[in-house]
């Protein structure tokens, strides 16, 4: 057999646990063309196995859907060596498959909109020829928003960059502000971002969380009535937004915005109550280590599911023009995973201090590793449609 046919002959993988929803105690599954073809028992793939397949000891391993994180460049070190070295960590190190990848703009630095150009352009297509999906985002900064339109002028500025962006990125890109810093003028900042079709994220760090809410609420109920809400394939998102109050989230349920945890919030709150809700761990952070302190939390603990969750198909649900299916391995989706070596698997509820298998096949619940509050699970390798990192 040739390398470039073996390249591409379909992969068994076994000996293992496959994280499906649609095949929640396989063993087994085949990978061909960048998809899952099959998922099953061992015993079955033992009787598939034949000089066609690859064969992959998975040594008791868990297969997983990767994770979906955020990086952050400065302008001023943004280039292809940084982006590629940032990526790999990203892919190699933490189990990610997808990345929004921020680069703060200062309004300063739109005086030389040439110079900016040059440095996205590289960013960018670096980040097109890597294997983890990128998704970019233009972080602006040093806005004086005083209530009249021209002192948000710099948006316009950085929304006129974004088209170059997705070109070079591929990808949609979106446009993140400050929120302490455009409060005054958030209605001209969301408005003029569903004008131009991109994506907007939020940043509420430094805004009380009633003042946040009351914001988004009133804003919104504006751009219903100038017909300017986002599509729901492109939310506004909340970026570092969190309340143990739940008449906040309550009144974000109607405003179609999703929130982005930024570390252990009240997820458990946000779900009851249906906000679209995702998590992303602190850079360079193990994102295990965030769905445990989501499980381990000593004000409102979820279980291992709801975390992990909120780290892969929930993120994906944040991300303009992610499919649908993305964050899952069931037969017919990509077949982009983590595989991570684990102490022991469990079905884990909030507080559960005993890991168990489930015996009851009518739960139908896919296992995850056991989460102690201390033990991580360790990488093994990464694979994005198809191909290892």
């Amino acid at each position: 057999m040739t390398p470039e046919a073996e390249a591409e002959a379909p992969v068994l993988l076994f000996n293992g646990t496959i994280h499906s929803t649609a095949e929640p105690y396989a063993e087994a599954m085949i990978v061909e063309d960048g998809q899952v073809a099959w998922l099953g028992s061992d015993e079955t793939a033992e009787r598939m196995a034949g000089d066609r397949l690859i064969r992959q000891d998975l040594d008791r391993a868990l297969v997983a859907p990767a994770f979906v994180g955020r990086v952050g460049l400065e302008l001023s070190e943004a280039s292809a060596v940084t982006t590629a070295e940032v990526l790999d960590v990203a892919a190699q190190k933490l189990g990610y498959c997808a990345l929004r990848l921020v680069v703060t703009v200062s309004a300063d630095d739109l005086a030389d909109a040439t110079a900016v150009q040059a440095a996205l352009a590289e960013t960018f297509t670096a980040a097109a020829g890597h294997p983890v999906e990128v998704y970019p985002v233009l972080r602006l900064t040093g806005v004086h928003a005083d209530g009249g339109a021209p002192s948000i002028a710099p948006l316009n500025a950085l929304l006129d960059l974004l088209p170059a962006v997705e070109e070079a990125a591929g990808r949609p890109a979106g446009a993140a502000v400050l929120l302490r810093e455009v409060l005054p003028n958030l209605l001209g900042v969301r408005s003029w971002a569903a004008e131009a079709g991109h994506q907007l994220l939020i940043e509420t760090d430094g805004i009380d969380a009633a003042e946040a809410v009351d914001a988004v609420v009133t804003t919104t109920k504006h751009l219903r009535e100038l017909r300017q809400t986002p599509t729901a394939s492109m939310p506004t998102l909340l970026v570092g937004f969190d309340s143990a109050e739940r008449d906040h989230w309550e009144a974000l349920l109607n405003t179609g915005v999703h929130v982005v945890l930024t570390g252990p919030g009240h997820l458990g709150t946000a779900l009851s109550v249906g906000v679209p809700t995702s998590a992303v761990p602190g850079e360079g952070e193990n994102p295990w280590q965030l769905v445990s302190d989501h499980v381990h939390s000593v004000t409102e603990a979820v279980s291992a599911r709801a975390g992990f969750n909120a780290l892969t198909r929930g993120a994906y649900r944040s991300l303009g023009g992610a499919s649908e299916t993305a964050g899952q391995l069931n037969p017919g989706t990509v077949a982009t995973y983590a595989i991570w070596e684990v102490e022991s698997l469990a079905v884990q509820t909030p507080h559960s201090t005993v890991a168990a298998w489930s015996t009851d096949t009518r739960a139908r619940t896919p296992l995850l590793p056991y989460l102690d509050g201390e033990t991580l699970p360790r990488l093994v390798s990464t694979v994005i449609a198809g191909r290892g990192v």
